[in-house]
């Protein structure tokens, strides 16, 4: 029995203190944790695909799709049906008349439903240049 004025680890658990949460890595520090256990030579032969495709395939929206959806589940991402038609909503919006030239800001506004932070969205303008 405890002595009086002294609280138990128990009680003092449930008297709801207020436990510091971990911030939740970003989607970006995400990807790259799930990079770091990919099999090397899979990953190299996604890239080679990327660089092999040619810019007729890049226009053809259902190949883009086919290629992100084939990608997810060799690196075991799973990624529902709704958000590689959001996916693909903003890749199309990006490549209007056959090149990107989107501002990557006004994308993740209006597709990214407020799930895209701030870090991964400066990882992303690392990646996405609009072209002049």
């Amino acid at each position: 029995m405890a002595k009086k004025g002294k609280k138990t680890r128990s009680e003092g658990q449930k008297s709801g203190a207020a436990q510091p949460q971990a911030k939740p890595p970003s989607l970006g520090d995400q990807l790259k944790d799930r990079l770091k256990t990919v099999n090397k030579g899979g990953l190299l032969g996604m890239l080679n695909e990327v660089h092999k495709t040619t810019p007729d395939q890049w226009q053809d929206a259902e190949n883009v799709k086919n290629m992100a959806k084939r990608f997810a589940d060799q690196l075991k991402i799973p990624v529902n049906e709704e958000r590689l038609n959001m996916f693909m909503k903003a890749y199309k919006d990006a490549t209007k008349g056959g090149k990107p030239t989107a501002n990557v800001e006004d994308l993740v506004k209006k597709y990214g439903n407020g799930k895209v932070d701030d870090a991964t969205l400066k990882e992303m303008k690392k990646f996405i240049k609009p072209k002049d």
